[in-house]
């Protein structure tokens, strides 16, 4: 069995405007939340109402990321330090449903997104997944991974994996964190958690 894994942090998000106009998530610094809607692992439609009134992390992942699947453990200590508050991890997915299943373990554990989570030796996910489609076009060999970035992450202009925004209970973007892997970001994230939470 041949494993094919997507290792890139930049992918096109399918926007097609030219570099210099080209609008970034920064841009959304300071600004609401924009409208999107998503599926949850019951297969329900969920839109940006689902969060309201929480601190939110939004994080931005596919399966194949190396530096998204690096940031996960420490995704799972934010989930576990925070989960009786008014504080949520959104972990919103560029891969469909059935891949997202796989992964958790509560689909076909046969495909690749299985394998991937024992590789690495990681739990499932805890907190609340959102999937950008319910299921990937795949053109390719068996086994490769193909994200859907077009929807969710095209509305946040994300570009680069992963992405981490901060919401506050307004639905106000605070902060943008591209490397919870990092010890510094990590610690500055908790800090501006603690004080949206006040």
């Amino acid at each position: 069995l041949i494993l094919t894994v997507l290792l890139s942090f930049k992918i096109d998000n399918g926007n097609k405007l030219n570099e210099s106009s080209d609008p970034s998530v920064n841009t959304l610094l300071n600004k609401k939340v924009p409208h999107f809607t998503g599926y949850l692992l019951n297969d329900s439609i969920v839109d940006e109402t689902f969060f309201d009134n929480k601190v939110v992390l939004l994080n931005f992942m596919f399966f194949g990321c190396q530096g998204c699947m690096q940031e996960l453990p420490n995704l799972a200590k934010l989930y576990e330090k925070y989960k009786n508050s008014n504080f949520m991890v959104v972990t919103i997915i560029g891969n469909g449903l059935d891949d997202i299943k796989s992964y958790q373990g509560t689909g076909d554990t046969l495909k690749v997104f299985y394998s991937i989570r024992k590789m690495w030796k990681y739990d499932s996910i805890k907190n609340p997944i959102i999937a950008q489609c319910r299921a990937v076009n795949r053109v390719g060999p068996k086994n490769t991974i193909f994200p859907c970035t077009e929807n969710i992450s095209k509305k946040f202009f994300i570009d680069e994996y992963p992405t981490n925004l901060l919401v506050d209970k307004s639905g106000i973007i605070t902060k943008i964190y591209s490397n919870l892997v990092n010890d510094t970001e990590y610690i500055d994230l908790q800090a501006q958690i603690d004080s949206l939470l006040k």
